[in-house]
């Protein structure tokens, strides 16, 4: 082979990797944890690629990446929207939860209206904790139905009942909550639930009905127990700044007009869809969901009842305007 031979052969090999690397930037990643079976996948997170990539005509396009294929674990999550490990991540705000200080106060009962929708609610008002996305641009932001008390093998039909049992929380509030009711908090990620219950290092969980099935916890759980007000869960889809300031206005514009109060509605209700269907589905295989009676339920609510204000308070001292945000809530 000659000289120019080889320059031509290693110029052809650069103009292959080249091109690779300009497809590669044409395609938005969205990284999630949960598997191909998990609802938002099938209904929320593969439509909107699809939608996206129909949109654009195949100029940009969207892969969604599922099952921790960019980084295992949710906790994580936003850290690798952030860092741009991938362009867009379905993440919690309560795993990271000093970052979402006024979004969190949601999950505390009291702070919405009995009968409020979380998500419309967030979104009516965004304006006044878009500070707390600063560092990423925010696609989506929505509840799952409120938490309930799922238990390995202990019967709860009073508050007393739950005494010192070891339930596991997805936040420092929801946290504050169970220990409100004179259980003790465990903070661990929703993918380390089911071996910590199977093993009985938790007693039980505090967390929607959705996952007794896309996680499995129906597997590892006897008793629900429904009654009592619930913590509020937020989850949220979000963006790397870089890698939205690099798509042209009408991209930009087309990824708006897909995502926003729209796609977070989607969210909640296949999050909802998924709670009611599950439950169903586990009681019918003969699980056994315990109601709370009105009086054991008032001891549960009475218990939690000062959080709301107690949590505002320190926000407030800690020169986090909250109690703004929380009197926008209750309108």
């Amino acid at each position: 082979m000659t000289h120019l031979t080889t320059l031509r052969a290693a110029a052809g090999a650069i103009a292959v990797a080249v091109a690779g690397l300009a497809a590669q930037a044409d395609e938005l990643k969205l990284a999630h944890f949960g598997s191909t079976k998990y609802p938002l996948h099938v209904e929320v997170f593969v439509p909107l690629a699809e939608a996206f990539n129909d949109a654009t005509g195949g100029d940009m396009t969207m892969r969604v990446y599922p099952g921790g294929e960019l980084g295992a674990g949710p906790a994580k999550q936003y850290d690798r929207a952030i860092d741009g490990v991938a362009d867009i991540t379905y993440a919690l705000p309560g795993y990271t939860a000093a970052q979402f200080r006024k979004t969190l106060l949601v999950e505390i009962p009291g702070v919405l209206p009995a009968g409020a929708v979380p998500t419309a609610e967030v979104w009516e008002d965004l304006a006044l904790i878009e500070d707390e996305y600063r560092r990423v641009k925010l696609l989506a932001l929505w509840n799952a139905e409120p938490g309930v008390l799922m238990l390995r093998d202990k019967r709860v039909e009073t508050l007393a009942d739950l005494a010192g049992l070891k339930i596991r929380v997805p936040s420092q509030n929801t946290g504050r909550v169970v220990e409100s009711w004179g259980a003790t908090a465990v903070s661990m990620p929703i993918t380390e639930v089911y071996s910590s219950m199977e093993t009985g290092v938790i007693d039980g969980v505090l967390v929607d009905t959705s996952t007794l099935s896309s996680f499995k916890l129906g597997e590892v759980t006897q008793y629900v127990v429904t009654g009592m007000q619930g913590t509020n869960s937020m989850f949220m889809l979000v963006m790397n700044r870089d890698s939205w300031a690099d798509l042209d206005a009408e991209t930009q514009a087309i990824l708006t007009d897909l995502t926003g109060p729209e796609l977070s509605e989607a969210g909640r209700v296949t999050m909802s869809n998924s709670a009611t269907g599950a439950l169903k589905a586990w009681a019918d295989a003969g699980g056994e969901i315990i109601t709370l009676s009105p009086e054991a339920a008032a001891e549960f609510d009475a218990a939690s009842a000062s959080l709301a204000e107690e949590v505002i308070a320190e926000l407030e001292a800690d020169g986090v305007n909250a109690a703004a945000w929380a009197a926008a809530l209750k309108d």
